[in-house]
């Protein structure tokens, strides 16, 4: 995915960067391409914004946290393939409905509004079906397929942000009216880096409730509408978004953005309920296996709660390595039979027995090494070396030891046996 990505970035690079030639009113001319310069000022007021909402998102997936491998894969994948796709099929698109927008035909207010959307939400939301289509049993909530679908609208955006940022740097910079070019971006920073930056995460994020939706229903009907109504949603909520930006005047755009900043709030509400739902959902499927004897009593209340999860890892890292990474697996693996017993709950999976068997030896093979309880758990002083100088320091303060002097009490008086 590393090299794909590499790849396509430095195609959509060559693309962007080529000089264009251009025929206006009968006049031939060649608009400069953008220049590394511009890329990598581009690129530096871009990944801020790119930073912050991927620690969101990561954050969200807080129970059954997805390996660092797919979270990567989704950002790649909405930075280097959906951007690539999008940025072909929109140019052509554009063309198509014969927009006039010089050397970039794709910046009309046709194409952002009834086309961009469409392109880019099924660019964006594709490594989710994949993902549900090769990893089925790797998404098991709501929280996860979001946390993915945001992950793959922040690279998306994120490299989006860095070709209009490089744009307006670089027409700054060879149009005498533009102004200075450093005031331009910054304006434009502020614009799509902050006050809209909800957006793309915002859109494919209702494809990714819709997507769970449907993999956690029996009915093979509301597996089909879910993930469709959760898709159309995002390219419907995208198209009211490019649609008011491109037609209101900007003294009325105020409304619309209050509007969407309560859409986004809702959105963070609902999330934040699932998220303690999901909480919920953990310990009464781990209290069906402490009814059974499988698990002890307190694995439910620690496993499902974030704070107690939280605690423990700290104290189990206080302890090593082998503890912290002992704990880790054992809240992953508690987790997942949890999950599990939800699933079968459901009547979304069957034959499922072996599997159980199996997680349940493993947190008992786990138990002697993690920490499982946070009743009383406390971290531990680290065991520094004999070299290391705060604890030579202390050594040289302690009275040195000498043998007690005549008529002094012994530290431990001798008591003969009794008969």
């Amino acid at each position: 995915m590393t090299l794909l990505s590499v790849g396509l970035l430095y195609a959509q690079y060559l693309q962007l960067h080529a000089d264009v030639e251009v025929e206006h009113d009968g006049r031939k001319g060649v608009i400069p391409g953008i220049t590394m310069r511009s890329f990598t000022l581009a690129a530096h007021y871009a990944w801020p914004t790119a930073a912050v909402w991927s620690l969101v998102f990561i954050w969200l997936d807080r129970f059954r946290t997805q390996h660092m491998a797919m979270w990567f894969t989704a950002f790649a994948w909405g930075a280097a393939v959906a951007t690539s796709i999008s940025l072909v099929v929109n140019t052509w698109m554009a063309g198509m409905l014969s927009v006039q927008g010089g050397y970039d035909p794709s910046g009309g207010a046709g194409p952002a509004i009834y086309s961009a959307p469409f392109v880019e939400e099924t660019c964006k939301v594709t490594v989710l079906f994949l993902f549900a289509a090769f990893m089925r049993n790797r998404l098991t909530s709501m929280l996860q397929t979001v946390s993915l679908a945001g992950l793959s609208a922040i690279g998306f955006a994120f490299v989006e942000n860095i070709i209009y940022y490089a744009r307006a740097d670089n027409y700054a910079r060879i149009t005498v009216q533009a102004g200075d070019p450093t005031q331009a971006v910054r304006q434009l920073v502020l614009l799509r880096g902050v006050l809209t930056s909800f957006g793309h995460p915002l859109f494919t994020s209702m494809a990714g409730i819709g997507l769970a939706i449907g993999l956690r229903s029996r009915s093979r009907l509301v597996r089909i509408l879910a993930p469709v109504t959760g898709f159309l949603g995002a390219v419907i909520g995208h198209m009211a978004f490019n649609g008011i930006s491109s037609v209101v005047p900007s003294k009325d755009l105020k409304v619309y953005w209050f509007v969407a900043l309560g859409i986004v709030a809702s959105l963070v509400i609902f999330l934040i309920v699932r998220l303690l739902r999901e909480g919920s959902m953990v310990r009464n499927r781990l209290a069906d296996y402490v009814v059974m004897g499988w698990l002890e009593p307190r694995d439910p209340t620690v496993v499902g709660s974030l704070a107690r999860r939280w605690w423990i890892t700290v104290v189990a890292t206080s302890h090593g390595f082998a503890t912290w990474w002992a704990t880790l697996a054992f809240l992953r693996t508690a987790t997942e039979l949890a999950y599990l017993r939800d699933a079968v709950t459901r009547g979304t999976a069957d034959a499922t027995q072996d599997r159980e068997v199996a997680l349940v030896d493993r947190l008992r093979d786990l138990r002697p090494v993690a920490i499982t309880e946070s009743k009383g758990a406390r971290p531990v002083a680290p065991h520094l070396p004999g070299w290391w100088p705060w604890r030579r320091g202390r050594a040289g303060r302690m009275p040195a030891f000498a043998p007690p002097g005549p008529g002094s009490r012994p530290a431990v008086s001798w008591v003969p046996p009794r008969p």
